[in-house]
């Protein structure tokens, strides 16, 4: 069955692209973004989604499903201002989005106008019915796709796909991995198992997919801090380095857990990316003022659109992670 739809697909994701960046340009900008929540107003029969409606709980209706859109795209406009020469990213990873069209809806603002991408997605078995995706534009050839099933033995509610993209660019293979792993809801040694044994299928994918001449980016929101066991036992092996735990960031989170930041969302990459025919510009998490609030105690938050059931208008409640390098043509 998972053949057969994604060769349904295919037809979608092949679009032809217009771009206002070079293709000559070799800087690739590569940022994961959890856009919390990035609900639609429709019912959707075959998932949990019955707060984010009209009638539910948060009273999602169009103004706020709009306003949100809104706020994701100022988001991008500072992003590419401040960190990409005014430049849209090459490489736009997404979790905690519900369907293609919410990703659509975004694209359609004005920060996005003249730039294509084609968007790798497909609706997970999440019960919620929250998703990944990846984004590319048109200086990268398609060569490959997969959405990775987590199926967990040991758990009856399903998570999120790992979504698999493979490109190439000037002769260079880049494999993205898009994850979102299971939350810590009910605490985090309890739930860890559950990370532990995402960790060990991305692992595995790896090895037997990935060769080692090639380029390999891993980002998305783990759920998990980079000294715990799935990142720093299972996945992040001897050819895998973890962004986030290098002298290249100088951040201390992109999320913050009662006051404490720590990095939820991180980047990882292939140890090849240390190599003389690659320069790292710049990686770390992206904020500015308007992207934050600060508590009566004194401490900063990101500004999230939710907080329970009440609305704060905000943007998200992650901070997005974000990685510039370039590579030298053979």
């Amino acid at each position: 069955m998972k053949k057969i739809l994604i060769l349904l697909l295919f037809p979608i994701l092949v679009v032809s692209q217009t771009n206002k960046e070079s293709v000559q340009d070799e800087n690739i900008f590569t940022m994961f973004y959890n856009v919390e929540n990035l609900f639609d107003t429709i019912n959707n029969a075959t998932t949990k989604d019955d707060e984010f409606l009209p009638t539910g709980k948060k009273k999602w209706n169009t103004y706020r499903y709009n306003h949100k859109i809104n706020q994701l795209s100022k988001v991008f406009s500072s992003i590419i201002q401040d960190e990409n020469d005014n430049k849209m990213p090459d490489i736009i990873g997404l979790c905690e989005v519900e369907n293609k069209q919410v990703i659509d809806d975004l694209l359609k603002t004005p920060i996005f106008s003249n730039y294509n991408f084609t968007i790798i997605h497909q609706d997970s078995p999440d019960s919620r019915g929250i998703d990944c995706a990846l984004l590319f534009n048109n200086q990268f050839q398609l060569l490959k796709y997969d959405f990775i099933l987590i199926d967990n033995p040991e758990i009856k509610k399903p998570t999120r796909d790992i979504v698999y993209v493979k490109l190439k660019i000037k002769n260079k293979v880049i494999n993205f991995f898009v994850n979102h792993w299971p939350s810590r809801w009910g605490g985090q040694e309890e739930t860890n198992y559950k990370r532990v044994f995402v960790a060990k299928v991305l692992r595995k994918y790896i090895d037997i997919n990935v060769s080692e001449d090639e380029y390999t980016i891993i980002m998305g929101d783990f759920n998990d801090y980079p000294t715990n066991e799935s990142l720093s036992e299972v996945l992040v092996g001897d050819n895998l380095i973890n962004l986030m735990t290098t002298d290249f960031i100088l951040q201390k989170g992109s999320y913050n857990y009662k006051g404490s930041w720590n990095w939820l969302d991180q980047i990882i990459i292939s140890k090849n990316f240390l190599d003389s025919d690659v320069k790292i510009f710049s990686a770390g998490a992206f904020q500015k003022d308007f992207m934050l609030y600060t508590n009566k105690k004194e401490e900063v938050y990101p500004s999230r659109t939710f907080g329970g059931n009440n609305w704060y208008g905000g943007f998200s409640d992650h901070l997005p992670v974000y990685y510039r390098f370039s590579l030298t043509s053979d």
